[in-house]
């Protein structure tokens, strides 16, 4: 049965080739294609007189349910130029010249003149390359492919940079017209150095009132010799030969559905377009060289723990001399145990005993100024609290602005007192309203002295019971209180002792 017979999808137009080789896997696709058939041609021209199904390593020939053989998918690189097997080098140059002008997208603006570009190109590269067109001619386009990348090969020639390279920088007759959207300008966007980070330790007083760290930086900076271009000085760069000047690379690829492309970076001269001709001695071509250096940081009043400052430009050096990046300076600080910082604000604990807690008293007290007098008044409860205003930490947007240290009183009761202590505890008990008396202890007589002097007063006696009066008042406040702390401390005394 004739191939076409088989085939009722092929288009009448189709074009037939043969290869030389015996189990060559017949192909068809829509445009420009040819099937390979496992026989000779005889008469009729040179029509095939009959289709064999291509052999897959002793298997059956897989067929369709509704009957008919599976074709492979091939391009006919001589068939999408246009040009017979044996055409020479100058008729395949001047058919690619024809097909490219002709459905360059610049121009032609009809669906599907792209990837017709893409193909005319792709075959343009095959042919007109000997040791390609050699392969090809021989094992068909499997043969290139597995030369160039393997299963599912690839052309990393960009079709516009060939098309630009045949034609001219000016491309030929399209000088006149704009870039084209499908191309891709060279890449020269700068970009910023690498951030630096480094750890400081601050005291506590330091974070507080600010101050001045030296610290000793490793970085990349600009190369002073070759300007960070990385060339040797008086040589030229020179166009990168991979990428034609364009900083970036196309990849063709040929899949079952056609050919795909996609642009990349181009790795020889990663993006630049030119690459060193002679490399710097000092730099060896990177354009930046480590330098060790020491650097003051300025710490501002109020920092607090987990700050960040940003130093900006003493990061490492951009390539090519692009702007270096920043020095980001993370702030860790020692804590005291006795003083607690929350905000702008500090707090501690102070520690008196049940007696200055009565009568008052003046104690000396740590603070980040230094020593400081904080004054107990009389009366003071434990759990007060003691404000010393303006003496906690600055505001760090505004200096002037500062917090307060706040101490909490505590109040401390010995375990152990003297015997003369405990009398007088004892007597002062007895001075408050229900204060404590021991029941082994003797009550004192009373005092006729007293009385006595009472009657010898005589008319001044109310004069003497006035004052008496208020001083008792003032007393009896000042008992009461004392009643309440001495009371329990002369019981735990009578328990213990």
């Amino acid at each position: 049965m004739a191939l076409t017979s088989m085939l009722p999808f092929a288009p009448s137009n189709t074009s037939l080739s043969y290869s030389s080789r015996a189990s060559t896997a017949a192909a068809f696709a829509p445009r420009g294609v040819h099937f390979a058939a496992d026989g000779r041609s005889g008469g009729g021209g040179g029509q095939p007189l009959a289709c064999a199904a291509p052999r897959r390593r002793g298997r059956a020939p897989r067929r369709r349910r509704g009957g008919g053989l599976v074709v492979w998918a091939s391009a006919d690189y001589y068939a999408t130029l246009g040009v017979p097997r044996a055409a020479s080098n100058k008729d395949i140059k001047a058919a690619y010249r024809k097909l490219a002008r002709q459905y360059h997208p610049d121009v032609n603006k009809e669906p599907g003149a792209t990837e017709k570009f893409k193909e005319i190109s792709a075959a343009y590269e095959v042919l007109s390359d000997e040791k390609k067109r050699a392969l090809y001619d021989q094992y068909g386009e499997a043969g290139v492919k597995s030369a160039v990348g393997g299963p599912g090969g690839a052309y990393t020639t960009n079709p516009f940079d060939l098309f630009e390279t045949f034609f001219g920088a000016s491309m030929g007759v399209f000088s006149g017209m704009g870039q084209s959207s499908f191309r891709t300008s060279r890449r020269n966007t700068a970009v910023q150095g690498e951030d630096i980070r480094y750890d400081v330790i601050l005291g506590f007083t330091e974070a507080i009132f600010g101050t001045e760290k030296d610290i000793i930086l490793s970085h990349l900076e600009t190369c002073d010799t070759c300007g960070g271009s990385g060339s040797k000085d008086g040589s030229k760069m020179r166009i990168c030969s991979t990428c034609g000047g364009r900083g970036q690379v196309m990849r063709t690829e040929q899949t079952p559905f056609g050919l795909f492309s996609q642009v990349s970076i181009c790795p020889t001269c990663a993006g630049e377009g030119e690459v060193i001709s002679e490399y710097c001695r000092k730099c060896s071509g990177e354009g930046r060289i480590r330098v060790r250096k020491e650097i003051k940081v300025k710490i501002p009043p109020g920092v607090s723990k987990g700050s960040t400052l940003r130093v900006r430009g003493e990061g490492d050096a951009g390539p090519k001399g692009v702007p270096p990046g920043d020095l980001f300076v993370c702030l860790d600080i020692e804590e005291p145990s006795d003083i607690r910082r929350d905000g702008i604000n500090l707090y501690s604990t102070v520690s008196i005993s049940y007696l200055e807690a009565i009568l008052g008293t003046i104690k000396g007290v740590r603070t980040v100024d230094g020593t400081s007098g904080l004054r107990i008044p009389p009366g003071t409860q434990p759990g007060d609290v003691i404000v010393l205003a303006k003496q906690g930490v600055p505001s760090l947007n505004k200096p002037s602005i500062r917090g307060d240290h706040l101490f909490t009183v505590k109040v401390t009761i010995p375990k152990r007192i003297s015997r003369r202590e405990r009398e007088l505890l004892e007597e002062l008990a007895s001075l408050s309203n229900g204060g404590f008396a021991r029941t082994d202890a003797k009550p004192k007589p009373a005092q006729p002295k007293r009385v006595h002097q009472e009657k010898e007063v005589g008319a001044s006696q109310e004069d003497t019971d006035k004052s008496k009066e208020a001083e008792g008042d003032w007393l009896k406040k000042l008992t009461d209180f004392a009643g309440s702390i001495v009371n329990g401390a002369a019981k735990w005394l009578n328990d213990n002792l």
